[in-house]
């Protein structure tokens, strides 16, 4: 016997399918960032007390402001209340990626493409590498190789060999340091 859940009942997640839920909605909220003229990074669903819904985006020409996560937020909001994908209530919350942010798939790769960042590479020595740890600018990916400008000097690595590749973010530069 089913039965719909009644408010009460509201108060406890454990029947959401939350990969259901991020498989159907990704694609519409994906396409709407798109529009508005940002890059659509991630999705994620996060349950607890409340579900959270937080979606990250981007924007190769500026900055992204609190002005622009609220704008996206807004018509996402109006979207999903019409939809109403997710059948109990959420918090919806839009930002962009952090400063250090550690890139997590390929397409984030580029996304950030242009971007500097900071990286590890296992077997460094097989790249013709001085050190493990490197910052550089972040070419962009072909199928599984990762391509970097380090000061001029193109280098390709295999993404299996990167134990991490992450934003960089020169707090000097923002803050006034030398």
């Amino acid at each position: 016997m089913s039965r719909s859940l009644k408010k009460e009942d509201r108060n406890t997640y454990e029947y959401l399918d939350v990969e259901e839920i991020k498989n159907k909605i990704t694609p519409k909220i994906a396409k709407i960032i798109k529009e508005m003229g940002y890059e659509f990074v991630s999705i994620d669903i996060k349950k607890g007390k409340k579900i959270n819904l937080e979606v990250e985006i981007y924007s190769k020409d500026h900055n992204v402001s609190l002005k622009d996560c609220e704008k996206v937020s807004n018509v996402i909001s109006r979207i999903l209340d019409v939809e109403d994908p997710i059948p109990v209530m959420y918090n919806l919350l839009v930002s962009s990626p952090g400063v250090n942010r550690t890139l997590k798939n390929e397409r984030e790769y580029e996304i950030f493409s242009g971007r500097e960042v900071e990286f590890k590479v296992l077997n460094y020595e097989n790249y013709n590498l001085d050190k493990s740890e490197n910052r550089g600018i972040l070419l962009g990916i072909e199928g599984d190789v990762v391509k970097f400008d380090l000061g001029g000097k193109e280098v390709w690595i295999d993404i299996s060999d990167l134990a991490y590749t992450r934003l960089y973010f020169d707090v000097s530069k923002y803050f006034g340091g030398k």
